[in-house]
């Protein structure tokens, strides 16, 4: 058998350099979706842990209102809270209803590093204690 025959016939183990740049390829392809999912699954859950903090400080607004067993007047009063290690804005809104002595209060709750991005907005009614 002649040498050019031999290397005709000689089976060639291992991958070419297409077959793993096109391995490569999607591998890093899997790796930034992967990555992706990861990353909006973490802004998912910080999202939801500062929206529930933020209705807890929103409760707890509407609660010192309540238990000051006086109706509050008319107007706009903004605070900063301290809750879990975070700064949070409530913005208090009193408006008046058409009965007279009830009025609608809202609670808007931000973090104070965005207050322009509202979390919660909670509202109730409250009257005059008889």
């Amino acid at each position: 058998m002649s040498n050019n025959t031999f290397n005709a016939c000689r089976r060639v183990d291992g991958f070419t350099l297409l077959e793993v740049m096109i391995a490569l390829t999607i591998f890093a392809s899997i790796a930034i979706v992967i990555s992706g999912t990861t990353s909006q699954a973490a802004d998912t859950l910080l999202t939801l842990e500062n929206k529930t903090m933020a209705s807890w400080v929103a409760e707890n607004r509407l609660a010192e209102i309540r238990l000051s067993h006086e109706t509050p007047k008319v107007g706009t009063t903004r605070d900063t809270v301290d809750m879990a290690s975070r700064e949070w804005q409530t913005l208090t809104t009193v408006i008046s209803t058409s009965w007279p002595g009830v009025v609608r209060v809202t609670v808007d709750v931000s973090l104070e590093s965005e207050p322009d991005y509202i979390l919660v907005s909670l509202a109730t009614i409250m009257g005059e204690h008889g």
